[in-house]
């Protein structure tokens, strides 16, 4: 029972799953190199997963009281603070020391993602504020995707014009995770931009984001710098989410169930069409 509690509160899951959205960068990197480089690979891997728990213990952390009031993330109370304050050490200095020994260079850039994410959940900043908590997360996640490109290839302006790509479809679901948390925020006094404009205006605001996504993963591929099978697999993808927006979109406003139902079904397409796209990059 308390080993349930504890995975429940260090979202392990949750963290694997956000972890994907940085490995995407390394994975993205292995055409431009003559080998797969396996160790480099598996070190950035783990670096990663730890980096993430030390960003997730540091947000609950920041957010303990708050998340008291929030149904949704009441569990994370289970650990006490001082427990989540070690544990950020201990995640993020494994996490660091590998940066070290493995990519040195990486580690002002190990150091931004942890920042950023500082920032996003500091009390009265980041996701207190309309934008700003969107912002963040174009921003850190277009730095998550280069921290893991350089441990296979140097960064280059296709990483970088890749990574935007990502940084928009974390930036339209987190948009998305304002929604399902409206009516707590709302509670607690925390001026999300779905707060601030309401369900309706910011359902669209973030499906629109989801948009501009595609018509630039297009765009990318006129101008040469994905392949064709790579934007086949994601705007696949999208198909399949467009067609969720219509049937559940309707309800958000009032069904909570649909707002969870919906994300867990974008976030599973979205990341087998990532993993699809890493198998045919890894061996073929």
């Amino acid at each position: 029972m308390i080993f349930k509690k504890t995975i429940k509160a260090l979202r392990l899951a949750e963290v694997l799953l956000m972890t994907g959205f940085i490995l995407i960068g390394a994975i993205f990197a292995i055409p431009n190199n003559s080998e797969i480089l396996w160790v480099e690979l598996i070190a950035v891997s783990i670096s990663s997963y730890l980096l993430m728990l030390s960003v997730y213990t540091t947000n609950s952390l920041l957010g303990y009281e708050l998340d008291k009031k929030n149904n949704r993330l009441k569990n994370l109370n289970f650990i006490s603070k001082p427990i989540y304050t070690i544990s950020t050490i201990i995640f993020y200095g494994i996490s660091l020391i590998i940066c070290i020994f493995i990519k040195p260079e990486s580690v002002i850039l190990h150091f931004t993602i942890f920042v950023l994410w500082f920032l996003y959940g500091m009390p009265g900043f980041g996701k207190h504020l309309p934008i700003v908590g969107t912002i963040i997360h174009i921003l850190v996640a277009v730095v998550q995707f280069n921290f893991a490109y350089m441990f296979i290839a140097p960064i280059s302006e296709v990483s970088v014009f890749i990574s935007i790509f990502f940084a928009l479809l974390i930036s339209g679901g987190h948009l998305h995770h304002e929604i399902i948390d409206y009516e707590a925020d709302k509670s607690n006094r925390i001026k999300t931009s779905t707060v601030k404009w309401g369900i309706k205006y910011t359902k669209y605001f973030s499906f629109s984001i989801f948009v501009i996504a595609q018509l630039y993963w297009c765009l990318l591929l006129i101008t040469g710098y994905i392949e064709l099978f790579w934007f086949i697999s994601f705007f696949g993808g999208f198909i399949i989410h467009l067609g969720m927006f219509i049937s559940k979109g309707t309800k958000f406003e009032n069904d909570y169930q649909a707002r969870l139902k919906y994300r867990l079904i974008y976030r599973i397409v979205y990341f087998i069409c990532g993993l699809i796209v890493a198998l045919q990059i890894i061996f073929f």
